[in-house]
This record gives C-alpha cells, structure tokens and sequence, in this order.
C-alpha cells in the first residue's frame, strides 16, 4: 500500500451557504419594498378622499352663504373650518345677474380647494393631498 498525504478539504457548502443567505436577503428586501408602496397607495387614495370630502364641506358652506346672503363670501381660507388637517380655501367667487322676464336670476360660480399639508407643499410633505372642486349656482329672486 502505497502511503498517501491527506489533503486539504475542498468543499462548496460555504460558498452555497452565502449565495442562498444573498439570495433570500434580496427576495426579502424586494417583498419589504412593494409592501410599503402599497401602503403609500393606500394612504394617498384615503388622503385624496379626505380631501375631496374636505372641499365638498367648503362648497357646501359657500353655498349656504350664497343662499341666504345672495353674495359671494371673502376669497380665501374658510375661518373656523379646518377639517382633520385640511385647509379649506374659497379660491374665487363670481356672481353675476341676469333678467328673465319679470324674474332676475342670480348666478354664482364657486372655487373651493382643500390641501392637506399647505398650498405650497407639494412634493414637500409625503402626505401632501388636494381636491379643487368648482360648482354653479342659479338663484331666483
């Protein structure tokens, strides 16, 4: 029998081992991302609801004024009405007259925005959110 020289071990565990570890890490840190860009979807579709329901409560507050004062309100924000962190801003008011007949009827056209955030946040705060909603209204006197 011929006497041999044990050798060194060569294995291919380790390498194995680390390449699985890298992989996993990576397949991970994929699922982690597209989880917190469904909850940023999330988030900004239930930050635009809030914000149109925002400026619906603003056109609905011009209207009563316009109703019952048969005049436009004061441009700009709507004091007292801040609603979760929306600001509610009239941002034009129009009224304009017109003869029907015997009857004259008045028209109001209405701008109302809501934004989460402030105005000028866009791109500035993550949870920035602003809904601009704009009606006309026809009175009769």
């Amino acid at each position: 029998m011929m006497n041999r020289k044990p050798s060194a071990q060569k294995g291919f565990a380790l390498p194995a081992a680390i390449f699985l570890v890298v992989i996993v890490a990576l397949i991970i840190a994929g699922l982690q991302r597209i989880n917190s860009n469904q909850i940023a979807t999330s988030t900004m579709g239930f930050q635009s609801s809030r914000a149109y329901m925002a400026a619906y409560s603003g056109i609905e507050w011009v209207a009563y004024r316009v109703k019952t004062t048969t005049a436009c309100p004061a441009t700009g924000m709507i004091a007292g009405l801040t609603l979760m962190g929306f600001q509610v801003n009239v941002k034009s008011c129009v009224a304009g007259t017109y003869n029907d007949g015997a009857v004259t009827v008045n028209t109001f056209d209405i701008r109302v925005l809501a934004t989460y955030g402030g105005e000028a946040q866009y791109g500035v705060s993550p949870d920035f959110a602003s809904r601009e909603l704009s009606v006309s209204m026809v009175i009769e006197n």
